[in-house]
């Protein structure tokens, strides 16, 4: 066991942590960011030099006993192979952000990750949830009652808005246009969007608005949030709609379907059915074109064949 103190970037982590919450920045991405800055510290301060070649504790921020890239490249490392290659490259990701910021606060000269390449994140596909998969999980939800109602309300946004889930999640009445059928949610980079949706699912919404206001006992304000809790009546956390999703598939005797499946599967959908890949973006608020080949992948095949069905030169000779 080392004798020297490590050195303690938790001061440094919540000043970030303020910052980020001046900017504005949605509160999942806060989320990520505090986790990533969470984990190194709780990294740095149980560190101890693999053998006695490598880079001894961080004593200090920089300098010859500073945090240096060894450091994080033995964390990142650590952290791939104890969760995922995909945990591990979103918090590369947010410690790149976090030294960049130190350094444009000048409390470093420069970011011991700055010559770091991004660990490599294999192509994970996937699965879109089946047609009867979601026939069975929405009748999981039918009924008349708030918590019913509720459930089938959100089901139906998430299939239709393709919206993350905490852009779904985390919204307010005001946000909402029933008669413009259309969802204001805020995405990466506190960039907001409209998510429109169909006639299907503004019936559904509004079905669950007026269940809303009975149960609540008044009028539902504009400030109020979008979807409330059972038993405490106040603004559902990403975390509770997770988990009624799981509880809805357990009732539907279907396998568990996270909500980012739904995201995956209006991608899917919409290329089946030929929608413009331009409008996609939009209404997924990607800004990079990697992103229309990665989600909706592992149905590619299926997309191929139906597209194969439709123009196959065999049967056009028929």
């Amino acid at each position: 066991m080392s004798d020297r103190t490590a050195y303690d970037i938790g001061p440094l982590a919540a000043s970030w942590a303020r910052s980020l919450r001046a900017r504005n920045l949605s509160a999942n991405t806060q989320r990520i960011y505090a986790r990533a800055t969470k984990d190194l510290r709780e990294f740095l301060l149980a560190y101890e030099p693999e053998d006695a070649d490598a880079r001894p504790v961080p004593t200090d921020l920089e300098g010859r006993h500073g945090i240096h890239r060894e450091h994080i490249e033995v964390h990142i490392t650590r952290l791939r192979e104890r969760t995922s290659p995909g945990n591990a490259h979103q918090h590369f990701r947010s410690l790149k952000t976090f030294f960049n910021w130190l350094v444009d606060e000048e409390e470093m000269d420069r970011s011991p990750m700055r010559t770091m390449k991004a660990p490599e994140l294999p192509e994970v596909e996937v699965p879109i949830i089946p047609d009867d998969a979601l026939k069975k999980l929405l009748q999981a939800c039918k009924g008349t009652g708030f918590q019913e109602r509720r459930d089938t309300a959100i089901v139906m946004m998430f299939l239709d808005t393709g919206a993350r889930l905490s852009e779904l999640t985390e919204r307010t009445q005001d946000k909402l246009d029933l008669d413009l059928m259309v969802l204001h949610v805020l995405g990466k980079g506190g960039r907001e969007r409209p998510a429109p949706f169909g006639r299907a699912t503004a019936m559904a919404m509004d079905r669950y608005l007026r269940a809303a206001g009975k149960y609540l006992g008044r009028q539902l304000e504009p400030s109020d949030p979008l979807w409330f809790s059972v038993k405490r009546r106040q603004a559902m956390t990403v975390w509770g709609v997770g988990t009624m999703i799981e509880r809805r598939c357990q009732q539907a005797g279907i396998p568990h379907v996270h909500p980012h499946q739904f995201r995956h599967t209006f991608a899917h959908l919409w290329k089946v059915n030929g929608g413009n890949e331009d409008a996609l973006m939009r209404i997924m608020g990607w800004r990079s074109r990697q992103m229309l080949s990665r989600y909706g992948a592992s149905a590619g095949e299926e997309r191929a064949r139906q597209q194969h069905r439709d123009l196959s030169p065999g049967d056009r000779l028929k």
